[in-house]
C-alpha cells in the first residue's frame, strides 16, 4: 500500500485522496477515496463490493491516476491493454472520428468523459466500435398496457419506484448517450402496437447535438402511454422480413409473453435460432419488470439461440455476475450499459459471464482496458474459485438438484490456473471445452 493517504474529512472536505491504491500487490479503488467522495454526497462507484474489486479505469485521467499509485507504491506503470491501445490509435483516425461528430484530437477524451460519467472500462471502447458495422441499430419498445404497471428499478431522481414504461425510456436514453459518442449508421426506434417509426442518423452532428436531438424525440415518444397488447412475434417477423440481408442489430424492451402464449415463443425462438447470419443480426431482449417470471421465455431464448443475450435492471445484473464472477470483476453501471448494448455480439466474453468459466488473463486486460500483473489477475481467479464454490445447487422443475449447478459447483478450474494466465481465450483450452459440452448434454 503506498503511503498514507491523507485522512478523510468530515462531509467531504481536506484534501482528496489519490483514487487508487495497491494492497497486497492488487491495485484497488482507494478506500479514503470511496470515503471522500460519499462524503461530498456523490458515489464514488457503482461497483458492488468496491473493497474487493479490481479497479475501474476509465479514461486516460484514471490511467495517470492508476500509475501515480503504482509508483508511489514502488511498482511500474501499468500499461494499457493491446486492444485498448488499437482502438484509441483508430479513434485518432479522422475518418473514424468524424463517424462519430468529433475530431481526431478530441474524441478520446470526449468518449472518455462519457466512459467516466457511467464508470465504463476503458477496454470496453473496443466493443463499442462494433455497433458500426451495422446498418442500423433498432430499438422495439413494448408499449402494451402492462409497460404501465411497476417495474422494480427506482428513480434515482425522486427515489419512486419506476413504471416499466418509465424504465425503459430511461436505459433507452442512456443507451442512446453512449452512442452519441461512438460510430453508428443509423438508429431506429420503434413499436409494437403503434406505426411510429423514427430514424435517426447523425448527419456529421457532434454528441452534444445528437443527443439533444434524440431526447427530445424519445421524450416525445414516451409522452403517448403505453396500451395495447404485445404482438412481438409478428413484428420480430416483420423485422427480419425488412432487413433480409441486411447487418442488423435488434433490441427489445419488454415485459412479458407475447400475444399467442408458448407456441408464440417458440416461434420466436425458432426464428432467432434459425436466422441467417446471426453475427450480423444480434438479439437483445431487455427486461422491464418485476415480475421475472414472465420474462423467463428471453432468458430461455438467449440460452438457445446464437448471438442472443438477455439483460435485466442493473441490480439483478449485478447479482447475477457476482454470483458466477466472484466479488474481484468490477461490474460497474457502465460495465453493464455497455453489455446492454453489445453483449450480443461478444458470446465469448461479454455473454460468456454467466457461464461460469474464468476469464483468461488477456481476456480480462482487454475487457478493463489495462495490462494487470499476476498478483491482480490471481485475485480475480482465486474470487472466481470462491464463488463457484458458494454456488447454490437449485432444484429444476421435478424438485431434483440441477445438473448445472452441480457441474458448475464441482469443476475444478484452479488446477488449470496457469492454462487460464497463458490462453488467449478460454474457449481455447480443451478442459473449457469439455466443460461446455457436459453443461449442453
Amino acid at each position: 500500500m503506498y503511503g498514507n493517504p491523507p485522512p478523510t474529512a468530515p462531509h467531504g472536505g481536506g484534501a482528496q485522496p489519490k483514487k487508487y491504491v495497491k494492497v497486497n500487490g492488487v491495485m484497488k479503488l482507494n478506500p479514503d477515496y470511496k470515503r471522500w467522495k460519499e462524503g461530498q454526497g456523490v458515489a464514488a462507484t457503482t461497483v458492488p463490493h468496491a473493497d474487493q474489486a479490481l479497479p475501474v479505469v476509465t479514461n486516460m485521467e484514471d490511467h495517470d491516476a492508476l500509475n501515480q499509485a503504482s509508483i508511489a507504491a514502488g511498482g511500474p506503470e501499468i500499461p494499457l491493454s493491446e486492444s485498448t491501445n488499437a482502438t484509441i490509435e483508430m479513434m485518432q483516425e479522422p475518418e473514424i472520428s468524424g463517424e462519430a461528430g468529433m475530431s481526431p484530437e478530441t474524441m478520446v477524451d470526449e468518449l472518455g468523459a462519457v466512459l467516466n460519467k457511467y464508470e465504463v472500462p476503458m477496454g470496453l471502447m473496443n466493443k463499442l466500435m462494433m455497433l458500426s458495422e451495422f446498418e442500423y441499430l433498432e430499438f422495439m419498445i413494448d408499449d402494451s398496457g402492462s409497460m404501465t404497471l411497476p417495474s422494480d428499478t427506482v428513480d434515482p431522481a425522486t427515489g419512486k419506484t419506476q413504471t416499466r414504461w418509465q424504465e425503459a425510456k430511461k436505459r433507452l436514453k442512456e443507451m442512446i448517450e453512449v452512442l452519441a459518442y461512438v460510430p453508428f449508421n443509423q438508429i431506429v426506434i420503434c413499436f409494437l402496437n403503434r406505426p411510429d417509426r423514427v430514424l435517426i442518423t447523425r448527419n456529421g452532428r457532434a454528441p452534444p447535438v445528437l443527443l439533444a436531438d434524440c431526447n427530445q424525440q424519445i421524450d416525445a415518444l414516451f409522452n403517448k402511454m403505453a396500451s395495447g397488447s404485445t404482438p412481438f412475434l409478428e413484428r420480430l417477423q416483420e423485422s427480419f422480413a425488412r432487413g433480409a440481408n441486411r447487418n442488423v442489430a435488434r433490441y427489445f424492451f419488454g415485459d412479458g409473453v407475447p400475444n399467442g402464449g408458448n407456441p408464440a415463443k417458440a416461434e420466436v425462438v425458432k426464428i432467432l435460432c434459425t436466422r441467417q447470419n446471426p453475427e450480423g443480426n444480434p438479439m437483445t431482449f431487455l427486461s422491464c419488470t418485476n415480475e421475472d417470471a414472465q420474462v423467463e421465455w428471453m432468458k430461455d431464448t438467449e440460452e438457445l439461440a446464437p448471438y442472443c443475450s438477455e439483460c435485466d435492471d442493473f441490480k439483478d445484473e449485478a447479482d447475477e455476475v457476482l454470483k458466477d464472477q466472484g466479488v474481484a470483476l468490477p461490474y460497474s453501471y457502465g460495465f453493464y450499459l455497455v453489455s446492454c448494448l453489445v453483449a450480443a455480439m461478444n458470446p465469448d466474453d461479454l455473454d460468456a459471464m454467466d457461464e461460469s468459466v474464468p476469464f483468461t488473463k488477456g481476456t480480462l486486460d482487454n475487457l478493463l482496458g489495462i495490462e494487470s500483473n499476476e498478483a491482480s489477475y490471481k485475485h480475480y481467479f482465486d474470487c472466481f474459485i470462491q464463488a463457484q464454490q458458494k454456488r447454490t445447487i437449485e432444484n429444476d422443475d421435478y424438485g431434483r438438484p440441477k445438473k448445472t449447478d452441480q457441474l458448475k459447483k464441482s469443476q475444478n478450474w484452479q488446477a488449470l490456473y496457469g492454462d487460464f494466465l497463458r490462453a488467449p481465450e478460454a474457449k481455447m483450452i480443451p478442459a473449457v471445452q469439455q466443460f461446455k459440452q457436459a453443461l449442453m448434454s
